[in-house]
């Protein structure tokens, strides 16, 4: 939209403003000079349809008025309507999610745990059982030996 565009309906209006204080006061001021019905009446008709004017400018500036605040209040309406919503959703889907991922969570630990504990606990028990064995084995055989040796050289046990 050009500036020349946007101005022409302002300039419109001061052209009829314009027009009309020129004709009070040419009006005024040959009824000063000369009383002729004809011009009062003229005069009349132009306050009338300057009163009809205003009341015109004052009902568009209603309307627009009205149309801000109404768009106004529907931008607040909005907000608060989508405020809500998005509270609303982190609600419910917050705590859906967070159900949902701790029973899944729980389900895959509890097959991971189910899956892995045997196989490990298997194998820390049998080297460990491997490592006792060992060990218990050689103090045996050591003990033993320590016997043997300790004992008269004709003896067997």
């Amino acid at each position: 939209m050009s500036v020349a565009s946007r101005f022409q309906g302002w300039q419109t209006m001061f052209h009829i403003e314009l027009l009309y204080g020129v004709l009070f006061v040419g009006g005024f001021a040959v009824l000063v000079y000369r009383f002729d019905p004809r011009l009062a009446a003229f005069e009349g008709g132009l306050v009338l349809g300057y009163i009809l004017r205003v009341w015109e400018k004052m009902s568009i500036y209603e309307r627009v008025i009205e149309e801000a605040v109404s768009e106004e209040a529907e931008q607040q309406v909005r907000a608060e309507a989508e405020e809500r919503v998005q509270a609303e959703v982190e609600d419910t889907v917050g705590d859906e999610v967070e159900d949902t991922v701790s029973e899944e969570v729980a389900d895959e630990v509890a097959a991971e745990v189910a899956e892995q504990v045997p196989e490990e606990v298997e194998e820390e028990v049998s080297e460990r059982v491997e490592d006792a064995v060992s060990e218990e084995v050689a103090e045996q055989v050591d003990k033993r030996l320590d016997d043997a040796s300790d004992a008269p050289a004709g003896q067997s046990e």
